[in-house]
């Protein structure tokens, strides 16, 4: 199951919504997927090895892209803060409430939001300000994120059920 959220991961990491100039990928979408779909520590483990796999060069990353100078550069504090993003969703999820789960899941990527400004603002010496437009893409993403997280909750929930219905397990 790890080797299936990562490579789950490593796919909706490459999809990305076609606008231009702006890369809007499913990260976020992955992520939130995976924390409620797998176990807690599932998932965690799942984007820890995403994230090793990265990396060590493997271009699983955005645009078939990995190395360390990714987690290292201005984007990298959105890549590592997955990890903690998928924990928080994973803790809210396993009640099976759906209510609970988009708090966990809003809470999740909004400490992504956080992470990767933190670092996009120190590598780039910007202001607050400008990391903070730029960071959330002038809105943009932040506008595709709130929808994609319930979009991906509702998803995640139908099918956590059917995988507790066809493998008679609890996830």
């Amino acid at each position: 199951m790890v080797g299936f959220g990562a490579a789950l991961m490593a796919v909706f990491s490459q999809l990305a919504i076609p606008i231009p100039n702006v890369p809007l990928t499913l990260q976020i979408f992955g992520v939130v997927l995976l924390g409620v779909i797998l176990p807690r520590n599932i998932s965690t483990l799942s984007l820890i090895v995403y994230t090793l796999l990265g990396a060590v060069g493997v271009p699983v990353f955005a645009n078939f892209s990995g190395g360390i100078s990714k987690l290292v550069g201005a984007t990298g504090g959105y890549l590592y803060s997955f990890i903690f993003a998928v924990f928080i969703i994973g803790t809210f999820a396993k009640n099976h409430n759906t209510i609970k789960t988009l708090i966990g899941a809003y809470l999740g990527v909004a400490l992504s939001y956080i992470l990767g400004t933190i670092q996009l603002k120190f590598y780039l010496d910007m202001t607050w300000t400008a990391a903070i437009i730029a960071g959330t893409g002038s809105g943009i993403f932040l506008i595709k994120d709130i929808i994609l997280v319930a979009v991906a909750v509702i998803i995640g929930e139908r099918i956590r059920i059917i995988l507790n219905k066809h493998y008679n397990t609890t996830f």
